[in-house]
């Protein structure tokens, strides 16, 4: 299993990840009645995380890691070479979703479901099914 950490408060709770670049956590939400949120219950976070530790994302981490390479090599700020990101993961019993900061040319071409931020501008990859 992943390193992780479960923060409880109210009813909601952060789960989060300990492998974005930069020794960085990365946060994990689930898929409510259509509705992107934080965990309400400590069973469905943990199979969260199991279905993403499963999840194949060598393509994420590469570019992901391009990001954070542009920024360091050209002293941009790292918001200037990704956009803040979730990733979709899972089946539609249980949608989950992971944030990264991914390259906007990466996010338009990728096959994978990907939602993109840009300012006040929302951007779908390739692979994303507006009707899901």
């Amino acid at each position: 299993m992943l390193a992780h950490e479960i923060i409880e408060d109210d009813e909601e709770m952060s789960v989060r990840i300990y492998d974005a670049p930069a020794n960085g956590w990365r946060i994990l939400f689930v898929q409510r009645d259509g509705v992107i949120a934080r965990y309400t219950d400590k069973g469905k976070a943990m199979a969260g995380m199991e279905i993403y530790d499963r999840a194949e994302k060598a393509a994420l981490f590469d570019a992901e890691m391009d990001a954070y390479v542009e920024s360091a090599q050209t002293g941009k700020a790292l918001s200037q070479c990704g956009l803040s990101s979730l990733v979709r993961f899972g089946e539609s019993e249980h949608f989950l979703y992971a944030t990264f900061t991914l390259p906007e040319d990466f996010i338009r071409r990728s096959g994978l479901m990907i939602i993109g931020f840009r300012d006040q501008i929302t951007i779908y990859s390739a692979g994303w099914d507006i009707t899901n």
